[in-house]
């Protein structure tokens, strides 16, 4: 977007960051180049956010918000952010469902990738019974097409401690594409028959999202998992060019491991 908009041109990066922010101005410094300059007005000013919010009430008559991004995680941080956003929300639910579309299609992709420092966004708003936003969130999961995606993932040793997780490799392939019902059925008959024949193992995570295991990570590195999982098709295929080669070797290596 700003290379869009600059196009090419020298310009002025003006971040809000307010006094007592230093370390965060030295560290987008870190980024200028010969055509970026970052500039800190707040800090140059000495101003700190409650400056800042008086500034704009006294010319706007009323305070505007933390923040214009509705997904922050920071923004869940605190008890007082969290109240402005949800409220936010509640004014506006179509602006919390399209949040929660975005933590589903991740959590679909990784159980772990709960919006707020690992934690689900949608269980706080549960919690707080925001029921017009959850139905939002229904109605579009209902309006988006969906797709199967088959996802498989590598995670390697650290160097310094084998026993720990070092890095993870990801592959992502969309193996369907139709109504959200008609993915469903299909990932149910695979979970079904797959299960009868003991090739596969579906799971219903706490998150609600059905997932079926063809492979599951096991408890030394490396390891390798493989499962299939319905979401909005909103993801993009994506794999390593030597990701196929690095999976069999991954398989390879953990049928060596011996048996616990």
């Amino acid at each position: 977007m700003i290379a869009r908009i600059t196009r090419g041109h020298p310009y002025r990066h003006v971040m809000g960051f307010e006094a007592g922010e230093q370390r965060r101005a030295d560290k987008d410094a870190l980024f200028n180049t010969d055509r970026r300059t970052g500039e800190y007005p707040l800090i140059d000013w000495g101003w700190s956010r409650a400056d800042a919010i008086d500034y704009t009430r006294s010319i706007l008559g009323t305070s505007v918000g933390k923040s214009a991004c509705t997904f922050c995680p920071f923004s869940f941080a605190n008890k007082s952010s969290r109240a402005e956003n949800f409220a936010r929300y509640a004014e506006a639910p179509e602006v919390g469902a399209r949040t929660l579309l975005m933590e589903h299609l991740a959590l679909a992709l990784n159980p772990a990738q709960g919006l707020v420092g690992g934690r689900r966004l949608i269980d706080m708003l549960r919690e707080h019974e925001l029921d017009n936003v959850l139905d939002a969130f229904e109605a579009i999961l209902e309006s988006h097409e969906h797709a199967i995606y088959e996802i498989r993932r590598i995670l390697r040793p650290r160097k310094t401690d084998p026993t720990k997780l070092g890095n993870a490799a990801r592959s992502v392939r969309i193996r369907g594409r139709g109504s959200r019902a008609s993915m469903h059925n299909i990932l149910g008959r695979l979970a079904t028959d797959g299960a009868a024949q003991n090739k596969v193992r579906p799971d219903l995570g706490d998150d609600g999202i059905l997932r079926v295991y063809q492979h599951e990570r096991g408890p030394v590195f490396p390891t390798v998992e493989r499962y299939f999982v319905v979401a909005p098709a909103l993801a993009l295929p994506k794999e390593h060019a030597n990701f196929d080669q690095w999976w069999t070797q991954a398989l390879a290596a953990e049928a060596m491991q011996p048996a616990a």
